[in-house]
């Protein structure tokens, strides 16, 4: 019996010494799984013939206001946001889709883009306005974020909001970004 008994505790020694030394692998499975970000998407390559074929001049304004409202009715206006104007080309349709309707990560773009889009800065209001815009379709894109008491402390709302235009020589283009 002297000896059964010691084969149980033995036994019951090596369980407890399996699950001590699992338990914290799988804890910090479950920790590094929470803690990892989606793997950004792969942007296609820049279409620079796509980007060089883009009227250079125009005559078109595009204006607007950028608001969101609260759940609560109160509208929150885009002061100081930032306003992006950015020409319709696959290159530009490939962070659409991802960003603004996946809500997924994306690489970062490539730089040549950068002499393409335009941005301006919203009054205090959320009013914003371009000019000498050339023909052509765009994404106007701008951003309202705010705090808001909750449980847990202060917490983030609003977010980016895209719009997509077309704009014509001599014409002027409202524009609403809201949701």
């Amino acid at each position: 019996m002297n000896g059964r008994v010691t084969a149980l505790i033995w036994r019951d020694s090596m369980k407890l010494r399996y699950l001590c030394t699992l338990a914290p692998v799988l804890a910090l499975a479950v920790i590094s799984g929470c803690a990892t970000q989606p793997k950004p998407i792969a942007r296609n390559s820049f279409p620079a013939a796509e980007y060089a074929a883009l009227p250079q001049s125009g005559t078109g304004v595009v204006e607007g206001q950028v608001f969101l409202k609260t759940v609560g009715g109160d509208v929150k206006y885009g002061a100081g946001s930032e306003v992006i104007l950015n020409p319709v080309t696959s290159y530009s349709e490939q962070w659409h889709d991802a960003t603004y309707s996946k809500h997924a990560p994306m690489e970062p773009s490539d730089s040549r883009q950068n002499q393409y889009i335009v941005t301006t800065q919203a009054d205090g209001s959320g009013n914003f306005r371009f000019s000498g815009v050339p023909p052509g379709k765009y994404f106007i894109t701008s951003s309202v974020y705010w705090q808001a008491p909750s449980q847990f402390g202060l917490t983030n709302q609003g977010g980016m909001i895209t719009n997509r235009i077309t704009v014509s020589d001599g014409q002027t283009v409202r524009s609403i970004l809201t949701r």
